[in-house]
């Protein structure tokens, strides 16, 4: 009924730029609103297991990091992405008061400071698998978003980089 009323010459309706404008104007709330909620979201809670499948850690996985605390609840370390020359880049810090860079992650690879390799990571859609660097298994975690950062983090735990 109220096309009608807004139908001008030519045979278009003045409505449809009218739901144009709406559209855009509830996508844009969304987006902000969905982006404030986000904010706000607690973190995904992954149990991290040994070879032996019992429980070391926890790894709390944010939007965009992941922090790995032992099994006492103690926070160990954290992983996040770093944008470097356009290239994503994983750096594992201590959770000190100095946030020491403690190794970095690439290519299902984990590396000490000192660039050495200490071990692998791998990934399906729900489980993140961890190695040495003579590809014996040393655990895994239940890792169901972020997939990546948080096979990396997981490592850099059950590996001893924190």
């Amino acid at each position: 009924m109220i096309f009608r009323l807004l139908k001008v010459q030519g045979g278009r309706f003045l409505g449809d730029a009218v739901l144009a404008l709406a559209g855009l104007a509830a996508l844009a709330a969304l987006a902000l609103t969905g982006a404030a909620f986000a904010l706000t979201l607690p973190p995904l809670q992954v149990d991290i297991l040994d070879a032996q499948q019992h429980r070391t850690g926890r790894a709390d996985v944010y939007l965009n990091y992941v922090e790995v605390a032992d099994a006492a609840g103690l926070p160990r370390g954290a992983i996040g992405v770093v944008i470097i020359e356009g290239q994503a880049r994983l750096f594992l810090v201590q959770s000190d008061g100095e946030r020491k860079l403690v190794g970095w992650a690439e290519n299902h690879r984990l590396y000490g400071p000192d660039s050495k390799l200490i071990g692998y990571y791998a990934w399906t859609p729900i489980w993140s698998y961890v190695y040495d660097d003579k590809l014996k298994k040393v655990g895994q975690a239940q890792c169901l978003a972020y997939q990546g950062v948080c096979a990396a983090g997981v490592a850099g735990y059950l590996l001893g980089l924190y």
